[in-house]
């Protein structure tokens, strides 16, 4: 291959403990570099793709004397405080693209270090206003009066400034999302309306291979445990269904006031923290049900792995009708969400019940993922943007 592509790959988080919050921006992050060849394996399987990643941290600064030099077996370039060093350590790259998980106003930076460099925005949770209004309803029950943390979203229209000046220098900006029900939200979100949205799946690279529930029936909740996720009413569903076992995949990203608590949980919720890799498959594999009860989600990765494992949903949300077709959805409800306790008993119960509907609706589920949520095709889709951006292998 004469020539292969180097990726700027600009995010907040990068799915790694030790590097910030472990949401769906940096699992993107870390799946596109998997894909791409970060790890050994990987690298031997992927190398005839042409492209390599290198990882830009849109917010996180180097410390003094902080030496990460890569995650995921991916180099990072930390934001730096000495501007000068870090500008040439940008520019030394040679970056031919930049992929852009989302936009958060701190990666603007970036972007006019680069001028000319083709963009491509992978759209994964907008924000509209409606959704921002809604998303500042909530509250954690018993503690109404206080403002959680979490629920503030970003002002995301300033990327809109980005692709009206990248029009004048003729630098292309292309626009994607997993999930095409998201492209309604591009506008409100921030501020520009781009002719096309292009449907760039998830690599959803689960392999639960055949699939076996555990005999006692098991439930699971796999998000951290803060606020806008609303972790207290899976706690608060295990207290009508004492014979089921209800287990916590997470770890609260926030402490203190406006903080959710685990405490005082019922006798069958167990509290395992971030879970990852073969326990992750095995546990998912295993439940009966994944619930969500999210006051907003995007298209939840959660709710993708888990029907990957044939594993049906029960959920508050319904993005891109993903619940109502593989699972019950119990309807919207805001603030605290406590009056969606009585549905979700009932969802519940309707899928504990019922086998035949259990195994129909995840097996259906598995199978719109593995068609539609794929390395293959994300790689195709991928390929065909860089060459409309003027950049190819």
């Amino acid at each position: 291959m004469d020539k292969r592509i180097k990726i700027g790959l600009v995010a907040n988080e990068f799915f790694d403990l030790s590097s910030g919050r472990m949401g769906g921006f940096g699992w993107a992050s870390r799946q596109v570099a998997n894909c791409f060849g970060s790890d050994s394996e990987a690298l031997r399987r992927n190398r005839n793709l042409g492209i390599d990643v290198v990882f830009l941290a849109g917010e996180t600064y180097a410390k003094p004397g902080q030496l990460v030099d890569k995650i995921h077996n991916t180099p990072i370039i930390l934001r730096d405080r000495n501007r000068l060093e870090y500008c040439r350590r940008i520019w030394a790259e040679g970056f031919d693209l930049i992929l852009s998980i989302d936009y958060r106003p701190s990666y603007r930076y970036l972007f006019w270090l680069l001028p000319r460099t083709p963009i491509i925005v992978w759209v994964r949770d907008p924000r509209p206003p409606e959704d921002m209004a809604k998303i500042n309803t909530a509250r954690i029950p018993g503690f109404e009066d206080i403002q959680p943390q979490g629920l503030k979203s970003a002002d995301c229209t300033s990327l809109a400034g980005v692709v009206n000046v990248s029009k004048w220098l003729r630098r292309p900006v292309l626009f994607a999302t997993p999930a095409p029900f998201l492209k309604d939200k591009v506008l409100g979100t921030y501020g520009v309306q781009p002719p096309e949205v292009t449907f760039l799946p998830n690599i959803i690279d689960l392999e639960p291979g055949e699939v076996v529930k555990s005999e006692k029936p098991t439930v699971v909740f796999l998000a951290r445990l803060d606020p806008y996720k609303r972790p207290w009413l899976f706690a608060e569903l295990a207290r009508h269904f004492p014979d089921v076992e209800f287990i916590f995949l997470g770890k609260p990203h926030f402490e203190g006031k406006g903080a959710w608590e685990p405490n005082s949980l019922p006798n069958n919720v167990r509290l395992m923290g971030h879970v990852d890799g073969e326990e992750k498959v095995r546990i998912l594999s295993e439940a009966w049900v994944l619930i969500n009860t999210s006051i907003h989600e995007g298209l939840a990765v959660s709710f993708q792995e888990a029907l990957k494992c044939e594993t049906p949903l029960l959920s508050c949300l319904d993005p891109e009708n993903v619940v109502s077709r593989f699972g019950i959805y119990v309807g919207r409800y805001d603030g605290t969400g406590m009056e969606a306790i009585p549905k979700f008993v009932e969802g519940l119960k309707t899928l504990l019940e019922d086998k035949e509907l259990r195994t129909r609706l995840g097996k259906e589920g598995r199978k719109w993922v593995t068609e539609n949520h794929n390395q293959e095709r994300f790689v195709k889709v991928f390929y065909e943007m860089c060459r409309n951006v003027g950049v190819s292998v």
